[in-house]
């Protein structure tokens, strides 16, 4: 009886520890199907900021640059194609409003518009939901010596008297994917 017990509470054991491993842990995903490769792996968007700063009105143009970068595993959500974006100008983000004093340097600035998956046709959500997304731009980012923090559209422009007019982005690509 002992030991038919010891089998049993052994054989409990390894399974919770199985079961953590490779459900709760995600490792089963790497026996998950890779998604299929994308035909077109690099892109190039032009877009247009146009802002105002104290009734002066300002446009910003760039280019966001998507580039395919292989499959990444999400653990238990599966694998997916991992896609990188960068500004063609080498910024991080599109710097809208910049001031520096002897005390204190702060700076307000946009992120890049858009998700590469969106610009390369690799919509996992609708294309109608990354179109709102990208025109949905309520937040700006906001340094205070070099300390990153958000800051409404509402606050931006009573406090700095600076808003974002518009954004215009290119449409994406079609791509196919084998």
């Amino acid at each position: 009886m002992k030991k038919t017990l010891l089998i049993i509470g052994i054989t409990i054991c390894v399974l919770v520890v199985l079961f953590y491993l490779f459900v709760l842990s995600g490792a089963f995903a790497i026996f998950m199907p890779k998604p299929p490769e994308p035909q077109i792996t690099y892109g190039e968007f032009p877009f247009t900021i146009t802002y105002e700063v104290d009734n002066e009105i300002f446009t910003y143009n760039d280019v966001v640059i998507c580039e395919y970068e292989g499959i990444e595993s999400w653990g238990t959500a599966g694998k997916r194609r991992k896609w990188s974006r960068k500004l063609k100008s080498g910024n991080e983000y599109i710097t809208l409003l910049r001031s520096k004093t002897s005390e204190e340097t702060f700076e307000i600035y946009e992120a890049i518009p858009g998700l590469p998956e969106y610009y390369m046709g690799d919509f996992q959500k609708s294309r109608a939901e990354y179109e709102h997304n990208m025109k949905d731009y309520r937040y700006l980012g906001y340094k205070q010596n070099d300390i990153d923090h958000s800051i409404t559209k509402e606050e931006a422009w009573e406090k700095y008297r600076i808003k974002i007019i518009n954004i215009e982005c290119s449409l994406p690509i079609e791509n196919k994917f084998e």
